[in-house]
């Protein structure tokens, strides 16, 4: 079997993370408004959030799967526009360890749901330079709260009212990125909390999600990774 062919757009701070960890050479590597020097099997999108409208049209008319792992993109009609022509992923963190915080996180939701005592809480902290707050990766645990919490049905920044969650962020230093979802209730607390040391998890977890994606058709997100490569090992809140 041949090896995969993936093509990476851009040479930042991800993307370089791409190069180191990725086990064979990738097939080409582009900066914006460089052109791919040749065919790919899937590519991975590590740049910028202005450049993805334009990498997902050279996907759809290459035939190329597409991994977008830009930051503070948007494309409201994207499953539209693939229409199940090629097979696309995007997500706001590919740490499969993250993956698995946002299926415990709808645990947690679950569990606080039980009891109106139980208050679930984010905390994020980035390094000063970040821009978008909250993190994408805040917003997807917030949305895996809120799916197993119903009386949780927005999130906010502010002081909340009942039905909202409250997201606390921290933008100082050089942090990679810390995540805690919590329960506080009048006796306990609860924290589960993931700590990135270095970009290397997002790397692997992208040339991870490469290799998953090749193949299939329509937009996908790490949640159905996560079910596909996971869920053989853990069920949560089902039967084995």
């Amino acid at each position: 079997m041949s090896a995969l062919r993936i093509g990476l757009f851009g040479r930042g701070r991800l993307g370089s993370a791409i190069t180191a960890e990725a086990a064979e050479p990738l097939a080409w590597t582009v900066d914006m408004g460089e052109t791919p020097s040749g065919p790919a099997d899937v590519a991975i999108d590590a740049s910028v959030a202005e450049a993805v409208a334009g990498h997902l049209d050279w996907a759809l008319a290459t035939g190329t799967d597409l991994v977008i792992g830009a930051t503070g993109w948007s494309l409201p009609d994207l499953e539209h526009r693939v229409a199940g022509r090629i097979g696309v992923l995007a997500a706001s963190n590919f740490s499969l360890t993250v993956a698995l915080m946002a299926r415990l996180a709808t645990v947690m939701g679950r569990y606080a749901a039980l009891d109106p005592a139980r208050d679930p809480y984010l905390l994020e902290h980035h390094h000063r330079l970040k821009a978008d707050a909250p993190s994408g990766t805040a917003k997807t645990l917030a949305a895996a709260v809120l799916a197993g919490c119903p009386r949780k049905t927005e999130w906010t920044l502010g002081t909340p009212d009942l039905h909202q969650l409250n997201i606390g962020v921290v933008r100082a230093g050089v942090e990679f990125g810390t995540h805690t979802v919590g329960l506080d209730s009048p006796s306990e607390v609860l924290e589960l909390t993931h700590t990135a040391r270095s970009r290397a998890p997002f790397a692997q977890g992208a040339l991870v999600a490469a290799r998953w994606l090749h193949g299939r058709k329509g937009v996908f997100g790490m949640d159905d990774l996560a079910a596909d490569l996971l869920d053989p090992l853990f069920t949560f809140g089902g039967k084995p």
